[in-house]
């Protein structure tokens, strides 16, 4: 097939959408001719084709979308077998959903908050503007179909656009990069331990996050200030404007802050414990190449977190409550003490990890392509 892809930043240190997007699209390129439209790209596989879409401004983001989705309508779909789009776009065959939609807002109110709600999005062309391309995009035309990454985030498309019955799931799969070491040239990853003066027995947890406040960085901190063991670190790797003065002075000194980190098979090795206690992650990759590398994770339950959903308590340490400080904290220390139940957590998560593979995500995508395609 000759397949169009829709993605403003084809790179895998953006997020969880771009990475599923590049190691996707990796895939369908062994055998399909694979062009990219992007306005940023890592240009590293010659077996893509790359195509610049302009960008003429970086904020507001919501202009930045509508431009997107109007340059990427000239796409011409009698070139294209496939348009796939992992953007909130108006013109595509394919939509791989990667966040909650937009409409959830609305619809998880009532009464006068809703009310409220509403009079507060009359009043916001941001949400307007969104609210009427993610419209456009889930309209049920007769040769559009949409792939969800989750059970959790297929209940809410369900939800919120009732009439879609063009859905399937495909779970993103683990990251071969992350295992096979492709990325060796982060100097600030050498001998961590080292260069921040970590206690060479000491116990190194790891948050990866570009939202510190939705992936649970505020209650970490919280229950850390309260088992107040120096010998109980944490690593915080992603970008975003978190306020640092509000750590305590108590554990200032054992919360390190990485920044984007490219070379994420290093980062996972020299660590104890991935900890991701979401607030709401439609699956968690994260969390996942934690696991196919034998690392235990302390991650949300269900209702926050996608991946929790094929994981049970044998295979991940799993939190009631992600903003509950004390019940973190026991599991921290629970793991911290426990260095038999860590390892064995840590080898049942290993296991489930290795049933989860990104050709199960290309074997499902093809299914909707031809679904398309041959309609």
């Amino acid at each position: 097939m000759k397949i169009a892809v829709l993605i403003r930043n084809y790179r895998r240190s953006s997020g969880g959408a771009e990475r599923y997007c590049v190691e996707l699209s990796e895939r369908l390129a062994i055998n399909h001719e694979v062009h990219v439209f992007a306005q940023s790209y890592e240009d590293n596989n010659s077996n893509i084709k790359f195509h610049k879409i302009s960008k003429y401004f970086e904020k507001p983001r919501f202009l930045n979308q509508l431009l997107f989705s109007f340059l990427t309508r000239k796409i011409k779909k009698d070139k294209f077998e496939i348009v796939h789009s992992h953007e909130l776009v108006s013109n595509a065959d394919i939509y791989t959903i990667h966040v909650p939609c937009f409409k959830s807002m609305w619809i998880e109110i009532s009464g006068f908050k809703k009310f409220l709600r509403l009079l507060n999005t009359f009043l916001s062309p941001r949400k307007i503007l969104y609210l009427w391309l993610e419209s456009r995009q889930m309209r049920p035309l007769p040769k559009r179909y949409f792939i969800s990454v989750s059970d959790y985030l297929s209940r809410n498309i369900i939800k919120c656009y009732p009439s879609l019955n063009n859905i399937s799931i495909a779970n993103p799969g683990n990251s071969s990069y992350i295992s096979n070491g492709s990325v060796q040239n982060d100097n600030k990853l050498k001998n961590l331990r080292i260069k921040f003066s970590i206690p060479s027995n000491a116990f190194v947890m790891l948050l990866v996050a570009n939202n510190f406040k939705k992936k649970g960085l505020p209650s970490i901190i919280e229950s850390l200030a309260l088992l107040n063991n120096k010998q109980i670190y944490l690593i915080v790797a992603g970008n975003d404007n978190f306020k640092k003065q509000i750590i305590s002075p108590s554990i200032i000194n054992n919360i390190i802050f990485l920044g984007t980190v490219e070379d994420m098979g290093s980062l996972y090795s020299q660590v104890d414990l991935l900890i991701h206690p979401t607030l709401a992650d439609t699956y968690g990759m994260a969390p996942l190449e934690a696991m196919s590398l034998k690392l235990p994770i302390i991650i949300s339950n269900m209702k926050f977190c996608g991946l929790s959903e094929y994981l049970n308590d044998s295979q991940a340490v799993i939190l009631k409550n992600p903003i509950d400080e004390i019940e973190i904290a026991s599991k921290i220390d629970f793991l911290y003490k426990n260095i038999d139940e860590r390892l064995k957590i840590a080898q049942n998560g290993f296991e489930k990890s290795k049933t989860i593979s990104w050709e199960k995500t290309l074997e499902k995508t093809l299914l909707a392509y031809n679904k398309v395609a041959y309609k």
